[in-house]
């Protein structure tokens, strides 16, 4: 038996009654309704559903463990250190609090408004009851090491936790598993992930719904611009393979030279073309290694330009190691980098972006080994499509420079590294800034 502070159970804490506020005399008014008070049901699964379907994205730590499950198993504290840098959707654990209570009561489920003040901690306590359990969302998960903030400027998210569709049960009070099941109207408490993420509860408010709506749009356009292009690209692979087919066929033929057309100036000289049209999609084959006067020359010529070195350009193919997007607001650069296989671990990675505007990302994959083992078992690989393991470097360059100080930057658990950097507003003579994660 667990004492107080770290059992689960929510019926042990007498509190006394709630007394309305005093007036100016000594004259105490009566317990009044308050807006957005809740009762120690609505609580109970507050608690319940937030602190075992939701728990702290820590480093190496496996199997995931729910924040209750942590307090109950008295799991030392851990600091913003030993957190993954990840963001959760707040309209996600929205989703998943109501799917978990679809066949509960509605009396049983609070409403939006009630939800969000229970994750700032600000839900009211019950009127007509003693309040049995007063922890909320911060007292599982500290604003200090979980900051709720704004994701690029669209949907709200709670940083460092992680979604356990399957949590352990092993831990918690059979009376608390008896009456979150009475209430819930749910007898497994594992869940299906993708329809608890995507539920539907009906309840947004028309303001997340219009900036939903844009951030949607502005996906919609990307994802068009992106077919447009792979459009593009199957037409030209076809055009090239067509042509390889017939020079291998087909015999040599002679074209004749275009029909020249001059005018009756002296001055004015034929132009075939218009040398500020954009070529396309371009690939540069270099038939030697170039030396190192060369390749700078190379790199300064072809701005923008992505440069790779060490184990990120030994790929031999597959998905893209590497692969950088880059994007411009008014004031502020954006840029993400797709890097499966990284280490995040402190001192093995490092973002770097100077003030011209030059980024390099440096640090060491652990993808591409010629043997894994699993468990018991010694596995031969036969494709090496990922990056084989070791440093590698990353470098391009913004379209303009930036500001010398520290920029925010995310790297998701899905491999992708994300960073916005301000425009420079003045001229800096020399000053770079370093991200470490």
């Amino acid at each position: 038996m667990m004492d107080g502070q770290y059992r689960y159970g929510m019926v042990d804490r007498p509190h006394p009654p709630y007394h309305g506020e005093e007036d100016a005399g000594t004259m105490v008014s009566l317990p009044r309704p308050r807006v957005g008070a809740s009762t120690n049901d609505q609580r109970f699964l507050l608690v319940f559903v937030l602190g075992t379907y939701f728990g702290p994205d820590i480093k190496h730590e496996t199997p995931r463990k729910s924040a209750l499950q942590r307090a109950s198993l008295r799991l030392p504290s851990y600091t913003s250190h030993d957190l993954f840098r990840s963001v959760f959707k707040i309209a996600e654990i929205e989703s998943i609090y109501y799917f978990v209570l679809r066949h509960a009561h509605p009396s049983a489920r609070v409403k939006l408004q009630s939800l969000y003040k229970f994750l700032h901690g600000h839900l009211a306590p019950p009127v007509k009851e003693p309040l049995e359990d007063e922890r909320q969302f911060p007292s599982l998960f500290p604003h200090h090491l979980h900051r709720h903030a704004r994701f690029k400027g669209t949907y709200k998210v709670v940083e460092s936790i992680v979604f356990i569709n399957n949590p352990d049960i092993s831990y918690i009070r059979p009376q608390d598993l008896a009456r979150f099941r009475k209430l819930s109207g749910l007898t497994d408490l594992a869940i299906d992930a993708f329809q608890a993420r995507n539920y539907q509860h009906g309840l947004r408010s028309d303001r997340d719904d219009d900036r939903f709506a844009r951030f949607h749009a502005m996906a919609e356009v990307h994802r068009s611009l992106q077919d447009h292009e792979r459009d593009y690209r199957a037409l030209a692979l076809s055009v090239c393979e067509d042509a390889k087919k017939r020079r291998k066929t087909d015999p040599v033929e002679l074209l004749p030279p275009p029909l020249q057309t001059f005018s009756p100036l002296e001055d004015e000289k034929p132009c075939w073309f218009d040398p500020n049209d954009k070529m396309g999609a371009t690939m540069l084959l270099l038939s030697s290694p170039p030396t190192i006067e060369r390749w700078n020359n190379i790199i300064n010529a072809a701005k923008p330009a992505v440069v790779y070195t060490g184990t990120a350009a030994m790929r031999q193919g597959g998905p893209l190691f590497g692969a950088v997007d880059i994007g411009e607001a008014e004031d502020a650069y954006f840029f993400r980098a797709a890097l499966p296989g990284v280490k995040r671990d402190e001192g093995e990675f490092s973002c770097q972006v100077e003030s011209d505007g030059k980024v390099t990302i440096r640090g060491s994959t652990t993808t591409g080994e010629p043997q894994i083992e699993r468990g018991s078992r010694m596995f031969n690989m036969h494709t090496q499509f990922l990056c084989p393991p070791g440093p590698f470097t990353i470098s391009f360059r913004l379209p303009g420079p930036v500001e010398p100080c520290e920029f925010p930057s995310t790297f998701g658990t899905d491999g992708i590294f994300e960073a916005v950097v301000m425009k420079q507003k003045t001229k800096a003579v020399s000053a770079y800034l370093t991200f470490e994660h």
